[in-house]
């Protein structure tokens, strides 16, 4: 059994650090990158496997190596390795998983798909340590089929140069000007393109308006206009994509840690109330987290009550993923602070998925009327 290291939650660029050095143990050849990868249950922050270049017999990927090793280990085919992944499994790798490879070999793009036919969906969040040079493949397009998958792709910085003296060691041109370029670090990595654009997100508050003085960057804006978009009823897979899977919603009512009690929590919001109006809303901060004051009147379904609350909503986010940590919505500006609240909230937050259902894909997402 492998003795992996203790890492700390969310310490991404120490997990790359820690691919770095299983790529670090594959031989050098002209015909290969020298990668390293693991896979890592976030949720209980655990190491599941990891692999490197050529570890296993045959001309094996790190990502393919990591893969297999978690099947065998687990007695099952590593095409069904999917129903076996801990719900919140990640993976870790230093370079752009391929998209093509040679006769015979399934690319390492399909293979992580591939888990996305399990129960537990997969791997959803793919950390990248550099993008794939064209040495060897023209344009590997692995991230974009991943992404157009659904699955997150988020660049790990810091490690780019040490990441790819290791990949292009032993190839014949490493001492000819092969060097990792500020060109190749901003060619791909377009999750924060992404959320600047938002092209991909269906995020419908794009006008978001900010108190005298401040200033939101581009993915600041991303992120606050999918927080109004959650308050307003329009809940989507891929806006709930940007919160850390680990991350925390808190108001007056509830406190939902973790991707399995925040979800339900804003897909609720469309079953309890018939109509959400947002009467205001104001960015009143543009640091981290980001504050922004909102009223919004809300319809109870069935009795027709309405309800009217103004609250701070604080938005915390990592700045080296762009994912959400933690939204506080504080009705009035106050937070309970009693222990029977507080077990109250508790309650809710465990009460609450168990009647609400989140959608499992995009199709179902769309057909409950969500972008």
């Amino acid at each position: 059994m492998d003795d992996y290291p203790q890492i700390p939650p969310l310490a991404h660029l120490e997990y790359m650090r820690f691919a770095l050095s299983l790529a670090q143990k594959s031989p050098p050849r002209p015909t290969n990158f020298r990668v390293g990868a693991i896979l890592v249950d976030e949720g209980a922050n655990r190491i599941l496997a990891s692999g490197f270049t050529l570890e296993l017999p045959g001309n094996t990927h790190a990502e393919q190596c990591a893969l297999r090793k978690y099947s065998n280990a687990n007695h099952v085919a590593e095409e069904d390795i999917g129903t076996i992944l801990p719900t919140h499994t990640v993976l870790y790798t230093t370079m752009e998983p391929c998209q093509t490879r040679s006769a015979g070999n399934i690319p390492c793009v399909e293979r992580i798909l591939g888990t996305l036919s399990g129960e537990s969906q997969g791997i959803k969040t793919v950390y990248i340590g550099v993008k794939e040079p064209s040495t060897f493949v023209a344009a590997n397009a692995g991230q974009s089929k991943l992404e157009q998958a659904g699955i997150v792709c988020v660049h790990v910085p810091g490690l780019e140069e040490d990441i790819m003296h290791t990949a292009i060691a032993g190839h014949e041109s490493a001492h000819n000007g092969i060097k990792y370029t500020p060109e190749i670090r901003h060619e791909s990595f377009n999750l924060l393109i992404k959320l600047i654009a938002g092209s991909d997100l269906g995020i419908e508050n794009t006008n978001i308006k900010t108190a005298s003085g401040v200033t939101l960057d581009d993915t600041q804006k991303t992120l606050v206009g999918s927080v109004l978009d959650l308050f307003a009823g329009r809940p989507s897979l891929k806006k709930l994509a940007l919160w850390d899977d680990n991350g925390v919603f808190e108001d007056n009512i509830t406190i939902a840690t973790g991707r399995k009690q925040f979800e339900p929590q804003w897909y609720g919001l469309q079953t309890a109330f018939s109509e959400i109006e947002r009467l205001h809303h104001e960015v009143v901060s543009a640091g981290n987290p980001m504050g922004m004051d909102l009223k919004t009147r809300y319809v109870i379904k069935g009795i027709s009550k309405e309800q009217i609350i103004s609250s701070r909503v604080n938005i915390f986010y990592d700045k080296d993923t762009g994912k959400i940590t933690k939204v506080q919505d504080k009705w009035d500006g106050h937070l309970p602070d009693s222990s029977f609240k507080n077990a109250m909230r508790n309650l809710n937050s465990v009460s609450v998925p168990k009647v609400v259902s989140v959608p499992k894909n995009d199709e179902e997402d769309a057909k409950r009327g969500n972008q």
